[in-house]
């Protein structure tokens, strides 16, 4: 050792050096993968606040709706034993369009907001992202480190101050309501479920009100944690300046540099290949096989012109082209330059090579 410091490995990445504001090539990124900044929060209050509108609303109408209910039901009561098969099913009927005639009303309110909440935290957008399976987060050698995290603990402290504040405000609003509870001793059943619902609405909106703050509160952190997730480092920006400041024609260019290094390394290996098994036309697969490799490796494999290509150097080199389009087909497919012949290939590919060998006299090399 000369005493000065060795470099053993790329430098990792800390959060303290991530500065940088995210650029809009990263944000876009982000969402396309699904990563948004949303809160939960907001959906369950404008939701809470669209029931209880829509109960306050409709309170009366659902009241008279159970009572008649109820009035049929027991009116009815003693027609079981001389109930027909029709009379059943008609009732049956009746007691399913009430029932929805009853929800509807929450139902539809409630899918409208949550639409309405999502649109206005998040620009609409549709993403095939989120859709892939991404095993890594059912893994529990992943998801255990994950339990005792920062974050989990950061969001177990949310839910208890979230309970806490929703608990004291119900008790709150109950407790102001004591009076008239007390004062319903004696009433009748109309009275008793006038105070009854009054109190119900108020500790309804009550709770909803502050779960609107709470949502309120969840969803400036999200942002703020988002934007914390998605800082950059210095390089990192001036990276993807560089690389937005080379222009379509130049990136085409340098792709089309990058496929004809490629060929041209490929074509240099084609000269050491045993065997190039072709289509005739369309494909073409050369294979170098030595006693030192587990399997034989396809060097070079190409379609249409580079497969013409591939044929005319085997030619220059005295190198054996033999057809076989189902193997060819099935080896351009499943193997890639550089890779080892699969096993199921192995019977076909073993017997193309004893039959050059024999016809060559060559035998397969050491290495």
């Amino acid at each position: 050792m000369d005493g000065a410091t060795r470099e053993t490995g790329p430098r990792l990445v800390s959060k303290s050096d991530r500065t940088e504001k995210a650029t809009p090539k990263k944000r876009d990124e982000a969402r396309k993968r699904g990563q948004v900044a949303r809160s939960q929060e907001v959906n369950v209050a404008l939701s809470l606040l669209a029931a209880f509108g829509v109960l306050a609303a409709l309170g009366a109408g659902l009241v008279a709706t159970f009572s008649t209910i109820m009035a049929s039901g027991l009116a009815s009561a003693g027609d079981g034993p001389g109930l027909t098969p029709p009379d059943a099913f008609t009732r049956l009927m009746d007691a399913v369009w009430t029932i929805l005639r009853v929800t509807a009303p929450f139902a539809i309110t409630g899918a409208l907001v949550g639409v309405l909440a999502s649109a206005l935290q998040v620009k609409p957008g549709i993403t095939t992202e989120v859709l892939k399976p991404r095993f890594s987060v059912i893994n529990p050698i992943k998801g255990f480190p994950r339990l005792f995290s920062l974050r989990s603990g950061v969001q177990l402290v949310r839910d208890v101050i979230k309970v806490t504040v929703i608990g004291a405000v119900a008790y709150v609003t109950v407790s102001s309501g004591m009076d008239e509870i007390g004062r319903l001793t004696g009433a009748g059943p109309g009275e008793i479920l006038s105070v009854t619902a009054g109190l119900v609405l108020r500790i309804g909106f009550a709770v909803a009100a502050a779960y609107v703050v709470i949502a309120i509160a969840d969803l400036l952190f999200q942002r703020w944690q988002f934007e914390r997730d998605l800082r950059m480092t210095k390089d990192e920006v001036k990276r993807e300046a560089k690389e937005a400041d080379i222009s379509p024609e130049v990136k085409g260019q340098l792709k089309r540099r990058q496929r004809d290094m490629a060929t041209r390394r490929m074509m240099a290996d084609v000269p050491q290949a045993d065997v190039v098994i072709t289509n005739p036309t369309h494909y073409a697969v050369a294979l170098r096989y030595a006693r030192a490799l587990p399997a034989p490796r396809v060097v070079a494999k190409g379609a249409d012109r580079v497969a013409l290509r591939i044929r005319e150097v085997a030619t220059e080199h005295g190198i054996a082209i033999h057809e076989d389009p189902p193997l060819a087909r099935s080896l351009y497919a499943a193997v890639e330059v550089g890779g080892y012949v699969p096993e199921d290939a192995f019977a076909a590919v073993a017997e193309v090579l004893a039959y050059v060998y024999r016809a060559t006299g060559r035998e397969p090399a050491a290495a």
